[in-house]
């Protein structure tokens, strides 16, 4: 392998391990002490680099709080994505809500990393996994077993199983 390919891979890597240090900092800051309590330096310090590396990475404080967002989204979606859900779409929605409780109680801190960020709008990322319960509640539209309008239905699943999961991590 040419040395240019090896030195361009290797640099890709300590790219990689740079973000990574950085987002493990500000996740961990997230849990800790919050988005107001966030800062900039202290992500810094806490992953080893300057400001202007994060800056280079992700932007902005509020860029690298979104990523921090939706990697926790894309760790939510992943626990779903091995295990088979019943055929049935009222058992598989039931399911999903017991999924859902689950992964809530066992990483609570992404749980309120994901909807304690105050941000702008929802992320493709956060949308995609709002509709991943969308589709079940048209599966069970689709069954004629749903009677309220399906946007409606999921609204109303989704408050009633983050209602029940916030409570359950808050004791």
């Amino acid at each position: 392998m040419p040395a240019k390919v090896t030195a361009l891979r290797s640099r890709d890597l300590e790219s990689e391990a740079t973000r990574r240090a950085i987002l493990d900092a500000a996740e961990h800051l997230l849990a800790s002490v919050g988005e107001s309590g966030l800062s900039i330096r202290e992500v810094c310090a806490r992953a080893g680099v300057t400001a202007p590396t994060i800056y280079h990475h992700f932007g902005d404080k509020a860029a690298l709080v979104a990523r921090v967002v939706d990697d926790c989204f894309a760790d939510f979606d992943r626990a779903f994505a091995h295990r088979a859900a019943p055929h049935d779409p009222v058992e598989a929605l039931r399911w999903g809500f017991d999924r859902y409780v689950e992964y809530g109680l066992r990483h609570p801190t992404h749980y309120r990393l994901m909807f304690g960020a105050r941000l702008t709008r929802p992320s493709a990322v956060a949308l995609a996994s709002y509709d991943g319960l969308r589709r079940r509640v048209i599966a069970i539209a689709d069954a004629g077993r749903l009677v309220p309008a399906i946007e409606d239905a999921t609204a109303a699943f989704w408050a009633a199983v983050h209602g029940v999961t916030s409570l359950l991590i808050s004791g």
